[in-house]
């Protein structure tokens, strides 16, 4: 299954085995499935968190979970899993070490193309610049170039099935 050897590279990037505190997204339609990544990391003791959508305000806060399968109960906006309200732990984008994050497709260079709405992008843009950000792709996600803005928010690796793009 490609989503596990994506899992399994993530797991050699130094930037994750330093981490101590990472957010997560939770996959949705056909993007890299996420949940054996998330529950790796709670297994090798890693604080975790998964973003929580809001909607009015058009922000992402990082909520930290601590046991899948009661936590992540609620469907949220979009319909993406959420932890439920009372399981509820704010984590602060400085507490993090590093982020994961989702796209429809990256380029080489490390920009993103999202579902449109700009959570993540404003997310990011708020992260202290110290904290890595690692993109999860399948291959064919990969292009050439992408189109891009001065709001959009790259990320430093693209981890595929077939290995790491930048190399290096």
């Amino acid at each position: 299954m490609k989503s596990l050897a994506i899992g399994r590279a993530l797991r050699k990037l130094p930037a994750y085995r330093k981490a101590k505190a990472i957010l997560c997204y939770v996959a949705i339609d056909g993007e890299v499935e996420t949940r054996p990544i998330l529950a790796r990391a709670l297994a090798g003791r890693k604080r975790v968190a998964v973003p929580v959508t809001l909607t009015k305000r058009r922000r992402l806060l990082a909520m930290e979970v601590r046991d899948l399968e009661k936590d992540l109960c609620i469907s949220g906006p979009y319909g993406i899993p959420e932890p439920r309200r009372d399981s509820r732990a704010r984590m602060a984008p400085r507490d993090l070490d590093l982020v994961l994050v989702p796209g429809i497709a990256f380029d080489r260079k490390g920009h993103r193309l999202g579902r449109g709405a700009g959570y993540f992008d404003r997310f990011l843009e708020k992260l202290p610049a110290r904290i890595p950000r690692v993109g999860l792709a399948f291959r064919f996600q990969v292009v050439r170039d992408l189109p891009w803005e001065s709001h959009d928010e790259p990320v430093a690796k693209v981890i595929t099935e077939r290995g790491i793009f930048p190399k290096g």
